[in-house]
């Protein structure tokens, strides 16, 4: 039996245009529009981070009453990194990395004690200054000053092995 007829080359039905939107605007007419509404998007982007900051100090409530409750690490870890994506996207690089620093820490944290809770806190208040200084970007020399403390209480807290 010969390669050739041991196989059988399927081409399936392009219906892809079917789903697809077709628009009279460019490419580049297309890309101005997403700025634009990314833009508008970005003026009230603080709000967002607010609510995700707010439901952040909810998960930290519940772990304070009952630590390693179930779902609580999880659910903080899913608020950081939308905050760790979302903050990057409107320009809020400080909130991003506040978020990605949360999210690090909690992968390698097998219980959240006392000490983890800390750590916690310290993130949160740092999206709460944050957003109470209104600062914009990495946060400036405030913002720095800032990650550098987050970052010796991480080490303080949490040594390398």
């Amino acid at each position: 039996m010969s390669l050739s007829s041991q196989h059988r080359i399927i081409r399936p039905a392009n219906r892809l245009h079917i789903k697809a939107r077709f628009s009279d605007l460019s490419v580049s007419q297309m890309m101005a529009k997403a700025h634009r509404v990314m833009a508008v998007i970005a003026q009230s982007y603080s709000q967002w981070l607010r609510a995700d900051l707010e439901a952040l100090a909810a998960v930290q409530k519940k772990l304070r009453a009952q630590p390693n409750g179930a779902g609580n690490k999880a659910e903080l870890f899913r608020i950081s990194h939308d905050i760790r994506g979302q903050a990057a996207s409107f320009g809020s690089d400080m909130a991003s990395h506040v978020g990605t620093s949360l999210c690090q820490y909690l992968e390698r944290q097998d219980y959240l004690g006392a000490n983890q809770l800390k750590v916690v806190n310290a993130h949160i208040n740092a999206i709460r200054a944050y957003l109470r200084q209104s600062l914009k970007g990495d946060g400036g020399v405030v913002g720095q000053a800032m990650m550098v403390e987050l970052e010796a209480l991480i080490q303080r807290m949490d040594p390398p092995q």
